[in-house]
């Protein structure tokens, strides 16, 4: 039987492993990344079976499993209401969240919220000391409740939680692309380290029984820099969005083992950092009225209705190819609504540039807002205003047609509330 290979050459790019070094690495593409490390891995036997360590872990059967609910809670609250909401019923011990956004949006702030209220261990990979300690400060939270630990190094951090086991409910690590492990070969931020760091931290929340928080950014496409498999190592991925320039964000779950994948949080930032909103303090309209190219409609984001107003500005185009551009809502799905306008209402917008926006900084999933963007198309393009105190809501066929989205029940009681009744509308040629 072959003799197994001392070292192994790893990729500090992508983590692949090969058993002989090449200038390029086949699974990348990245030229001079390989690398010579030991072979961990355990050995074969007789049968060919990789061999493993010999482990003291017992099966455990679940009726028989006793658990002092006083000193050990399975869920405890954050005590900030809506995160509870997003989380399910709270706080999963044991459990691993990778919580990202875009640079600016709030992260940091919203997960110093989180440890002012409880209490825990705030890992800082690329802020000092005295830069949380103003955070802190600005946000008006008790010092008592923090304990910082300065380091990029995951060893560090394990032998920390070593040492004072029990102690710490939560802990926060900001953020995975600055964490090295010093069984992987790589630089911070390498998919091989990535990888690495988050196994390491999620194999500490489940012997502790810590619940830990992963900083995660995000790239300029939308998605979590690095491998996929870093949401599929963590039991729940939360998202943190708004617009910058706006006071409006939207915490949602995009995975999540212990609940619901429905619900959002609703939060307003301000100066001593964010301030969670009530369904009823949710409204996105302005408060001058209506006007050509403004139209209002209700979407559903988890299980609250939200009444925003969708903005279009249609002018003659110079260019050679009209413009578009969409904020609030996906860029190809809007692409289709201008065509369906076109075709269905025989507008020659293939020589204008529309712009269509969804106001208050929130990015629109719900498909009930496709009424209200052709309407809104409409109304800029003829420069006359859809009847004053209306609401449109329904998902647009390819042909035309206006159907029904789920919740309207709910819509139509959140537009009576704010004075405003919804049309009854068939098909988009009713709006020519």
């Amino acid at each position: 039987m072959a003799k197994q290979k001392e070292t192994i050459f790893v990729c500090s790019n992508c983590g692949n492993e090969f058993f002989k070094w090449s200038g390029n690495c086949s699974g990348c593409g990245e030229w001079n990344s390989l690398r010579e490390v030991k072979n961990l891995g355990g050995g074969k036997n007789k049968r060919g079976r990789r061999q493993t360590k010999k482990g003291l872990t017992e099966v455990v059967n679940l009726a028989k499993l006793n658990l002092d609910k006083s000193k050990n809670d399975v869920i405890f609250s954050s005590n900030i209401p809506e995160f509870d909401r997003v989380l399910g019923k709270g706080i999963v011990r044991g459990s691993v969240v990778l919580f990202s956004g875009e640079p600016g949006v709030g992260k940091s702030t919203l997960l110093t919220q989180l440890v002012g209220k409880i209490g825990g261990l705030y890992v800082a990979g690329e802020e000092s000391v005295a830069q949380i300690r103003l955070r802190v400060k600005r946000l008006a939270l008790d010092e008592k409740n923090f304990d910082i630990l300065a380091t990029n190094s995951i060893e560090e951090i394990e032998e920390t939680l070593a040492r004072v086991k029990n102690v710490y409910k939560i802990m926060v690590v900001d953020s995975i692309q600055v964490m090295v492990t010093s069984d992987v070969v790589g630089v911070p931020g390498a998919m091989s380290q990535l990888r690495g760091s988050t196994f390491k931290l999620v194999e500490m929340a489940k012997k502790l029984g810590v619940a830990i928080f992963i900083v995660g950014h995000v790239t300029k496409e939308g998605n979590i820099a690095g491998p996929k498999l870093l949401e599929h190592m963590v039991d729940t991925v939360m998202y943190f969005e708004g617009e910058k320039r706006g006071n409006l964000r939207i915490l949602r779950v995009n995975k999540n083992r212990f609940g619901s994948t429905d619900e959002v949080g609703v939060f307003s930032m301000g100066e001593k950092g964010l301030r969670q909103i009530r369904s009823d303090e949710i409204n996105l309209v302005s408060k001058e009225g209506g006007g050509p190219g403004q139209v209002v409609t209700v979407v559903i984001e988890g299980g609250r209705p939200m009444m925003v107003e969708v903005q279009a500005l249609v002018t003659e185009s110079y260019a050679t190819i009209p413009r578009r551009g969409f904020v609030g809502i996906d860029h190809n799905r809007g692409q289709m609504l201008v065509a369906i306008a076109q075709k269905g209402l025989n507008l020659p917008l293939y020589k204008c540039d529309v712009f269509v926006s969804v106001m208050g900084g929130i990015r629109v999933t719900d498909t009930g807002v496709d009424l209200a963007v052709i309407g809104a198309i409409v109304s800029s393009y003829k420069n006359k205003e859809i009847e004053k105190g209306s609401v449109l809501v329904g998902e647009v066929s390819l042909v035309g047609e206006v159907r029904q989205v789920s919740g309207m029940e709910k819509r139509e009681k959140e537009a009576k509330g704010l004075g405003r009744k919804m049309l009854a509308i068939k098909n988009i040629r009713e709006l020519g």
